[in-house]
């Protein structure tokens, strides 16, 4: 091209490309508008979820689980502050590396921790330890390891560990009661868990909480009857008297009169629900309301009282009881000794089976088993958990009419023999067993079941039979008039007695001026050579009562009504 350079022209592309350019981002745009819509629409709910699966978490706030408590507000029963970790399976497992001294701290195997995982794997949930103190938990945290939580838990503590454990009972490792009044009132006690959403960072740790779902309700306190202090006591002679005659165990159960208070119930063998390894079947019964015996000498009173109620026998009628042997359809009742005739006064003194039967067969057999069935031995003394009604049936035979009298043949509970003695600690009234503290002063109302002048010689009676001419002389105590009854019971062993076996029994009155306390102490088979109730569970009572006189500041007897000697330790049989 002349003067000057060259140019070049450039052909048009052509204009169906332009507008296939402008068509594929069109349709971009619109999918990419659909799938917003999509998203914000059908995928919104689901996203949201996931977000919140991987960013908030629903928890479960525990509830403090109440107070137990005895009559004064000494507590029984708490629950503490412990720790457990825990951890998201998926995210914990695969961050094995960073555990570091974690298993040491813990004291895990790792072998098993990482067994937990493989057992676990799917899952959104593990424990990696519960109840562990809140410091070792908190150097745990510190090493940030992914996945991992604690949540607050509580634990049980007691703080009188064995002593009353049976009648307390304790709970599991979720903090449910399981026995005894833990079981009992476990709803009362429990509380309401409460719920909220957190929320999690990324490495899975709860930074802060969004909002509270479901308010938690903390369990309320329970406060009973029981003195701590008479618990104590109970428990210690209780056990001083087991291992003195090598028993197997025993008993004690305090009642408050008038009130029909529950003050002390103890039972051995025990066991401390604080150490899960004591916790057995069979040794944390509540053996005063779960275990029956014959109570033997003990129900004496009861037959006597009947006689005394019809008004055709007094405490001066005399009964035949020579030579010591009494032979009833072919079956023989014998007395320890000989005692010939004998007031029915002294029939209750001596203790004297033949005397005890001849009273009885005097009259039909409903009367006795009417009395018997009034005074509480053919239903549940309580509601405390456990309890059985005991065995009281209508028997057609006279050996049967005869050995019932004097207490074999059938059954009763501790707790039941003692509710049934708080007609002679009143005024001829059964009152209603409570383990509902009373006001200072409550007078509970009982049903009448004697006559004011019956219980009054039956109290002369049973304050006869705690001297040196009654069977429990062990069961005095100084300053103070008290009265009782002994009992000795051969055990059924697999339906048969067995002769070399024993339950030893004492149910008293203190002070009998004025009683303030029914007890009922029992010796499970003592093997130490003594078994009467006399010299075995006698001195229990004798023991506690002198202290519970002190501890109640219960004002002495009067001089002239009191006998003050020394205990004498001769083993008169009862």
């Amino acid at each position: 091209m002349p003067g000057g350079g060259m140019t070049r022209r450039f052909a048009r592309p052509p204009v169906w490309r332009e507008y296939f350019v402008l068509g594929l981002l069109f349709t971009g745009l619109v999918v990419i508008a659909l799938k917003v819509v999509h998203i914000q629409t059908v995928e919104r709910g689901h996203l949201h979820a996931q977000g919140d699966a991987r960013y908030l978490r629903e928890i479960t706030v525990l509830p403090q689980r109440g107070q137990i408590l005895d009559r004064n507000g000494q507590v029984l029963a708490v629950s503490t502050p412990v720790e457990s970790l825990w951890a998201e399976p998926g995210v914990f497992c695969a961050a094995g590396d960073s555990w570091k001294s974690m298993p040491d701290i813990l004291e895990l195997d790792p072998g098993d921790l990482k067994a937990a995982c493989e057992r676990r794997k799917g899952a959104d949930f593990m424990y990696v330890k519960r109840r562990i103190p809140p410091a070792v938990a908190k150097e745990v945290m510190a090493l940030n390891i992914p996945g991992l939580e604690r949540q607050r838990e509580y634990r049980r503590y007691y703080p009188d560990g064995p002593v009353g454990a049976h009648l307390i009972g304790f709970t599991d490792v979720d903090d449910t009661g399981q026995e005894g009044l833990e079981s009992r009132f476990d709803r009362h006690l429990a509380g309401v868990p409460g719920r909220k959403r957190v929320l999690k960072d990324v490495a899975g740790h709860f930074v802060e909480s969004v909002e509270s779902i479901q308010q938690v309700r903390h369990g309320e306190n329970l406060r009973i009857s029981v003195d701590q202090r008479v618990q104590f006591l109970a428990a210690a002679y209780l056990e001083k008297a087991v291992k003195k005659h090598k028993a197997s165990g025993g008993s004690v159960v305090v009642l408050s009169v008038p009130s029909g208070e529950i003050l002390a119930m103890v039972t051995s063998p025990q066991f401390n629900p604080n150490d899960r390894g004591t916790i057995r079947p069979g040794v944390f019964r509540n053996r005063t309301v779960t275990d029956v015996v014959e109570p033997g000498s003990t129900s004496k009173p009861f037959t006597v009282a009947m006689a005394l109620e019809s008004g055709q026998v007094g405490v001066d009628t005399m009964v035949n009881t020579a030579p010591g042997m009494y032979r009833i359809g072919g079956r023989t009742i014998r007395d320890v000794h000989d005692y010939g005739d004998l007031s029915v006064f002294d029939v209750l003194v001596r203790s004297s089976n033949i005397g005890t039967a001849k009273i009885a067969l005097a009259f039909p057999f409903d009367r006795l088993f009417d009395t018997l069935s009034t005074v509480g031995f053919n239903e549940p003394a309580s509601d405390l958990p456990g309890e059985v009604k005991g065995v009281l049936v209508r028997r057609n035979r006279p050996i049967e009419h005869a050995t019932i009298s004097y207490g074999y043949g059938f059954s009763v509970t501790p707790l039941q023999l003692a509710r049934a003695y708080t007609a002679f600690a009143t005024d001829g009234e059964l009152l209603p067993v409570t383990l509902e503290p009373r006001p200072e002063g409550y007078r509970a109302r009982g049903i009448r079941v004697f006559s004011k002048s019956t219980v009054q010689q039956i109290r002369a009676m049973m304050e006869k039979v705690a001297t040196p001419e009654g069977t429990a002389r062990r069961a005095r105590i100084q300053r103070y008039r008290v009265g009782g009854k002994t009992g000795t019971t051969h055990k059924l062993v697999d339906g048969n007695y067995d002769n070399n076996e024993y339950i030893s029994l004492f149910a008293g009155l203190a002070p009998l001026s004025d009683p303030r306390f029914v007890t009922v102490v029992t010796v499970d088979n003592p093997r130490g050579g003594d078994y009467y109730g006399g010299v075995v569970a006698a001195p229990v009572f004798a023991e506690l009562m002198q202290d519970l006189m002190r501890l109640y500041n219960i004002p002495p007897d009067s001089v002239r009504d009191t006998q003050i000697t020394t205990i004498d330790t001769g083993d008169n049989p009862a």
